[in-house]
């Protein structure tokens, strides 16, 4: 169960990774001027949506992990896509927030 959680706080943070490194989207004028920076949001994001495919689809195999992994990726993009459009300020606090609590509850579900 702390798993999933995690996975969801993590896919949660790469999608507001992905949705803040569009330069029409970004909160921060440092992420609009630089394309590097928004290059390395990117390249961050992938790399958690693959650290948490490879923690959900084993749980359950990988016949049944993957869509298990769709299912809650498709679940927190949306609710990342709904606090967007409502408070686009509060976006990238929250997925930081969010993120920094499922790198702990990683970390709890790799020590039990």
């Amino acid at each position: 169960m702390l798993t999933i959680v995690s996975a969801t706080c993590l896919l949660y943070a790469a999608c507001a990774l992905l949705y803040q490194a569009d330069e029409r989207r970004a909160v921060y004028e440092r992420v609009r001027r630089s394309p590097r920076v928004r290059l390395g949001m990117r390249a961050v994001a992938v790399a958690i949506f693959a650290v948490t495919l490879t923690m959900i689809a084993p749980l359950q195999g990988w016949e049944l992990g993957i869509p298990v992994w769709f299912g809650l990726f498709s679940f927190t993009f949306v609710a990342g896509l709904f606090l967007s459009a409502q408070r686009p300020e509060l976006h990238p606090q929250i997925g930081g927030i969010i993120g920094g609590l499922g790198i702990i509850a990683a970390i709890g579900a790799l020590a039990a």
